[in-house]
């Protein structure tokens, strides 16, 4: 296959998030992107050799636009194939095996297009997702829906935080016992795996809600539920640092 003079340089990602997203995608026959945006991630997964075919979609005009651009200008018209649509609705003609990123919108967006694209989710390899916020509701929705999460990554860019998780449908989503019942704000896989930024983004946001607390108490108030997301994050990050036992025990 030939692509055009300097296309190279796509296979690169300059977004710490995206080039952590194709990361966790490893290898696939087809990657449905959604939500691609400006397409850098599919055009990047076929000139890495990560994937042989994108199926790149958005929901807006503008962007599944741009991103038809971007696969003329490089060349991959005939392995990135664009369309304009809604959620998982395009991986309806596409015979497995596929795997699909969501990427740049809310977990709970995700968990609808999720839903709604139930039969098309079902028949993944595996989903890589990258929520913006929400990832609490969207970790609840896949342990609910049969979904096993596999990997988790923290991404950090500048003073954001980003949690990138990747799992697969019809598998055992039971949480381990030693971790926080009920508690979904953070995995753990990635406490079990202790990516470099996660205990950064545990101290962040155990710090907030701290402040949070000082600032409730200062009013006369002593809120239950911030009390106990800082109960859970200490003992989280007791897990990690070794003031408990291994989480892998």
């Amino acid at each position: 296959m030939h692509f055009m003079s300097g296309s190279l340089r796509y296979a690169e990602l300059k977004d710490e998030r995206l080039k952590t997203v194709l990361s966790m995608i490893g290898r696939c026959e087809t990657l449905a992107d959604v939500g691609c945006d400006h397409g850098f991630l599919s055009a990047a997964a076929i000139l890495s050799g990560a994937a042989r075919y994108a199926l790149a979609s958005d929901i807006s005009p503008v962007s599944a636009h741009k991103a038809g651009r971007l696969a003329k200008k490089l060349g991959l018209a005939g392995v990135m194939s664009v369309v304009c649509a809604d959620g998982l609705a395009p991986i309806g003609s596409e015979e497995p095996p596929y795997s699909i990123a969501i990427c740049g919108m809310g977990g709970e967006l995700i968990a609808r297009i999720l839903d709604k694209g139930a039969h098309a989710a079902k028949t993944a390899d595996l989903i890589v997702m990258q929520p913006m916020r929400g990832e609490a509701e969207l970790r609840e929705y896949l342990v609910k829906n049969g979904y096993r999460i596999t990997d988790e990554r923290v991404v950090r860019e500048g003073k954001r935080f980003y949690q990138v998780i990747a799992a697969v449908p019809n598998g055992d989503g039971r949480v381990p016992e030693w971790f926080p019942k009920g508690w979904f704000r953070f995995g753990w896989v990635a406490a079990q795996k202790h990516p470099e930024e996660l205990l950064p983004l545990l101290r962040h946001y155990r710090s907030v809600y701290g402040e949070e607390l000082r600032k409730a108490r200062m009013k006369g108030r002593e809120p239950e539920e911030i009390s106990a997301e800082i109960a859970r994050t200490d003992r989280l990050i007791g897990i990690i640092t070794g003031g408990e036992a291994d989480a892998s025990e």
